[in-house]
């Protein structure tokens, strides 16, 4: 059968390939930095963290403090210039337990950062980290992200590499073609912005609910960088690239097994993302090759796009994670971390662990056990628990649990939470114990081979 050729001009492919290919470099593209590897993203997240440093937790903690008094003042008088707009209206007249939220997120930057009120909510062990160390972070790392993120979801390139990826993706992990180029962004360069990019093509109807449930608990992975900032923290920097290829290759496993048992497998193939409808991968026609229709979409998509797209998809994305994600980020993060500092509920969970964990001949099993059930709350405390360690093997242990768990309340469970994929807690629940009881039976042959 005849192939048919492409009659694109220069200057549309290249709408196409520019924007395509700086959201690649920004995002993707590793290079070397201080010993380990990098990305563009990366190293302006860690600039910008240096930069503004003094004046970041204000900042944070400013914006904390607004998003939840126009959520209180939108929600009881409903003023025409919010409720005209979808967009603010969406943003700010939330239900109870988001309203809730934020003004316990404003309350508790308050209190951490003029240091008000007891200890226990204001020490670094509890909601110091939260807003001292995650919010001002997380800022940086959304204000760069809303800047570049529509070059990589809004110039073609996702409809590119997702007919490209379709052999792979649908056999391997159920999933369209169009999933690979938000994981490698999660894998290559933020966890979180993995799940940001997969709750805003769910919105727009390009994954059903099952798909982006599966892309969000299954390969929003800690970044290459994240990855070595663990292992120092552990005391094995030595062991950065060991590390880095057992949680890959343990990743890349529940990945594939994930979306076949529940809660994933019962999640239906339905569209509730906020444009209530679906935008399916057209099927291939029999006059193209993978390759040409690849690039036909890829074009066709960046044809219809231009500098408006990434204003509105900046400023969108930024108001959101800003207003929506960094209040329940400390609300959250701080209960959280109260019960984990001030409870023993943690350590009581996590007696199954310890006995898994001494059957498959981890050493310092019962010390090793809670960072299983701690990385649930805060993949640093499961570091934490690394660093109090003595052995290799538990410290190794502790620092791939920190990653292969993947889902911790204080980030990446808010991000889905907040958004309008179906997951709730108690699947969350059920999907991290799940990772979490598989890795204790994966990570050991790792950990018999480097340590």
């Amino acid at each position: 059968m005849q192939v048919r050729k492409q009659a694109f001009s220069s200057i549309e492919i290249m709408r196409f390939l520019i924007p395509s290919a700086l959201g690649v470099l920004f995002f993707l593209v590793p290079f070397p930095q201080d010993g380990t590897f990098n990305t563009v993203l990366g190293i302006v997240i860690d600039w910008g963290k240096e930069a503004l440093k003094p004046i970041l937790v204000v900042t944070a903690m400013t914006l904390v403090v607004a998003s939840a008094i126009i959520t209180i003042y939108a929600s009881l008088f409903k003023p025409s210039f919010i409720m005209k707009s979808q967009f603010f209206k969406d943003l700010f007249v939330v239900s109870p337990l988001w309203s809730i939220s934020r003004i316990l997120g404003a309350i508790f930057s308050v209190m951490v950062y003029y240091k008000i009120g007891p200890e226990a909510i204001w020490s670094m062990d509890t909601g110091g980290t939260p807003v001292l160390v995650l919010a001002p972070s997380l800022l940086v790392i959304f204000s760069v992200l809303a800047a570049a993120v529509s070059l990589l979801t809004d110039f073609g390139l996702m409809e590119y590499v997702g007919t490209l990826a379709r052999p792979l993706m649908h056999p391997l992990f159920t999933l369209p073609g169009r999933s690979a180029i938000d994981t490698l962004a999660s894998w290559l360069g933020s966890s979180s912005v993995g799940v940001v990019i997969t709750t805003r093509l769910h919105d727009e109807g390009y994954y059903s609910d099952r798909e982006a449930a599966i892309i969000s608990t299954s390969f929003s992975i800690l970044s290459v960088a994240y990855i070595y900032v663990m292992a120092d923290f552990v005391g094995l920097p030595n062991m950065y690239f060991q590390i880095l290829i057992t949680i890959y290759a343990v990743s890349f496993i529940l990945a594939i097994l994930a979306p076949r048992f529940w809660p994933l497998k019962g999640i239906p193939d339905s569209y509730s993302g906020r444009s209530g409808k679906q935008r399916p991968e057209a099927e291939i026609p029999p006059d193209h090759t993978l390759h040409s229709w690849a690039l036909k979409t890829a074009v066709e998509r960046a044809k219809k796009e231009g500098i408006h797209t990434v204003i509105r998809t900046c400023y969108q994305t930024f108001c959101f994670l800003i207003v929506s994600t960094m209040p329940l980020v400390i609300s959250w993060g701080t209960i959280v971390l109260i019960i984990a500092t001030y409870t023993p509920i943690f350590q009581w969970i996590s007696l199954p662990f310890a006995y898994m964990l001494e059957l498959v001949k981890i050493p310092e099993a019962y010390k090793v056990a809670p960072a299983f059930v701690l990385a649930f709350a805060d993949q640093f405390l499961a570091a934490v628990i690394g660093a109090t360690c003595t052995t290799v093997a538990a410290k190794f242990m502790c620092a791939c649990i920190s990653a292969t768990g993947l889902i911790y309340m204080t980030e990446i469970g808010v991000l889905i939470l907040n958004s309008s994929i179906p997951l709730d807690f108690p699947k969350l629940t059920a999907i991290y114990f799940m990772r979490a009881v598989l890795s204790v039976f994966l990570l050991a042959p790792f950990v018999w081979l480097f340590c």
